[in-house]
């Protein structure tokens, strides 16, 4: 039995918090035991799944008594006691293996893990903004890599290109961000599912699905919204997600006079049923590294329109187009209009490497592997 800890902040749900969660959910458990590490509650329903299915989840905060209070000192002192929490965790646990997300490489080397403990990291975000503004992180990544086997992953061709520049190796390998592809071939009474979601039933939706935070460009969204809305009166708007701009966004629908042409939700686990019910979507982010709500509203078979900031990679069928934000709003209103108009039928390219029982049977094996070389150094 290979042990092994998924250590992220918390699960709220993003991108790579649903990864996490699926690798839990998924990973054989006659082969893996897996724990996943997190230092915050997020009160998001991941944290429900993963309790329901008899996962072991630590959150740390849990040992932390100033962790909902305000103020400097409590600040600074959860700050440190962070650090010692995780350490204490991931010491207790003995695992094989420790494999992280996001930016959390300064705790596994404070950690001061044994040297036989293999380390995985996935990049999840667009690494000209990690190189950026995220050196630290960098630095330490390398630290770590000089003294353990870490295996750095990457979510796509360039993506990989650029990890190995920057971490100066040629190691990094490719694991798509899969999503459960079953969930988008189940029977759906897409009526009943717009009853259920307060959406007109004649009306013509568009989806996004996202965190609201400035670089997810939602203010370009309301304005392509806005056009499409003129030139097709039943359209509506249909966001997911939540986050630091929400109210904004909500302010800037208001303030067009779409108080009736939208709706927000939060924190759904039925995202595959929202955007079968839907019929576009909208994809304006400044930049991404491979987002997993773009390969899902492909999935579902939606017209799509993404910025030139995303991947290529993310393109999957016939069914999305990519357009350079410099470009007009109208024109992205009208383009999108065209599309949903033609009649053909969807058309898709390598759909099954994004099923994510096919991803983590790749990360089962990569396990494996280390597991063997280490034994080979021993």
């Amino acid at each position: 039995m290979i042990k092994v800890v998924h250590f992220i902040h918390g699960l709220n749900m993003g991108g790579a918090e649903t990864l996490v969660k699926n690798y839990a959910l998924l990973l054989d458990r006659a082969r893996f035991q897996v724990t996943v590490l997190c230092y915050e509650h997020c009160g998001s329903p991941y944290e429900d799944v993963l309790r329901q299915n008899n996962i072991d989840v630590i959150y740390v905060c849990d040992e932390m008594p100033l962790y909902t209070k305000q103020g400097i000192i409590a600040k600074m002192v959860n700050h440190y006691q962070r650090y010692w929490l995780i350490r204490r965790e991931l010491r207790k646990l003995k695992p094989d293996i420790v494999h992280f997300h996001l930016r959390l490489s300064n705790y596994i080397r404070f950690a001061g893990l044994d040297r036989n403990v293999r380390l995985f990291y996935t990049q999840h975000y667009d690494t000209s903004f990690w190189e950026k503004d995220y050196p630290d992180d960098i630095k330490n990544l390398k630290w770590l890599m000089k003294r353990y086997q870490v295996q750095p992953i990457a979510l796509n061709k360039a993506m990989k290109a650029s990890m190995d520049r920057i971490l100066q190796t040629d190691q990094t390998r490719i694991l798509n961000n899969g999503v459960d592809m079953s969930e988008f071939q189940k029977a759906l009474d897409r009526n009943a599912k717009r009853n259920e979601l307060n959406v007109p039933q004649d009306a013509f939706v568009i989806a996004h699905v996202g965190r609201f935070d400035p670089i997810k460009n939602h203010e370009f969204l309301v304005k392509v919204f806005q056009q499409i809305k003129q030139k097709k009166p039943e359209a509506f708007l249909l966001m997911v997600g939540r986050g630091e701009t929400e109210e904004k966004v909500r302010n800037q629908l208001e303030g067009a006079g779409l108080a009736g042409s939208y709706r927000i939700l939060h924190d759904r686990t039925d995202v595959a049923e929202i955007l079968r019910a839907c019929d576009a979507a909208v994809f304006p982010s400044f930049s991404e590294g491979l987002p997993l709500s773009l390969i899902e509203m492909q999935a579902a078979g939606l017209h799509c329109i993404a910025s030139t900031g995303v991947q290529k990679d993310a393109c999957i069928s016939n069914r999305l187009s990519f357009l350079s934000l410099e470009q007009s709003a109208d024109v992205w209103a009208d383009t999108l209009l065209e599309m949903a108009a033609s009649k053909n039928s969807i058309q898709y390219d390598g759909l099954e490497e994004w099923d994510i029982r096919y991803n983590v049977k790749q990360l089962e094996k990569m396990y494996e592997e280390s597991m063997k070389e280490n034994a080979g150094q021993e």
